[in-house]
């Protein structure tokens, strides 16, 4: 089992990256591989992706990054922090990509917890929100767990999720909105949702 306790040296790792991925990216490449935490040794791995290297390399670096992130102990944290590599392959990897966000999905659809599923989804959705064919997989999931979880997580999540969930669900605006508790932000909601079908 990994050591799941976060250190400084981890988080002043992860900082070094990012001071660095730009001027030093082969240094940056070195630190972020020596960072003990997977959580933060994936963000680092992917900022280092993001910025350095040929298709092959970069591609390299994201699958390691993947690997990081999986030996994390939690799904909700391990499909949280995946989105970091995630985003970046999609930019590069549209071929290879699918199966690596449909295996999430899949992993986060294991989460027993609702809110964390969809916290968990919400991360992914975003990550991949600018490829139509990638959203498309995961917005299923984040519809279902936002409908089964309750509380004003859950309806900030909902709020943040209407843009997305238009492009690929919009039959389950409807749903999600009534999901939301009542209140003021409930009633911006619905009117938005109103003007957004209004067709006269």
């Amino acid at each position: 089992m990994v050591d799941s306790s976060i250190t400084r040296e981890d988080v002043a790792g992860r900082a070094r990256v990012a001071k660095l991925v730009l001027t030093e990216p082969r240094e940056a490449l070195k630190i972020a591989r020596a960072i003990r935490h997977p959580w933060y040794r994936c963000q680092s791995l992917s900022m280092v992706a993001q910025h350095w290297g040929n298709a092959a390399q970069r591609k390299h670096v994201l699958l390691e990054a993947l690997r990081s992130a999986e030996e994390q102990t939690q799904i909700n944290r391990i499909v949280t922090v995946a989105s970091w590599p995630l985003r970046v392959m999609a930019s590069i990897d549209r071929d290879g990509v699918p199966q690596h966000v449909s295996r999430f999905v899949a992993l986060a659809n294991r989460e027993p917890h609702s809110l964390r599923r969809a916290d968990s989804l919400f991360a992914l959705s975003k990550s991949v929100s600018g490829v139509f064919e990638l959203l498309v997989l995961v917005i299923p999931s984040l519809v279902d767990a936002l409908l089964l979880s309750y509380g004003w997580k859950t309806d900030r999540l909902i709020a943040w999720s209407i843009p997305m969930v238009r492009m690929v669900m919009p039959e389950a605006l409807g749903p999600l909105v009534a999901r939301h508790r009542p209140g003021s932000k409930k009633q911006r909601l619905e009117k938005s949702l109103a003007t957004m079908f209004d067709t006269r």
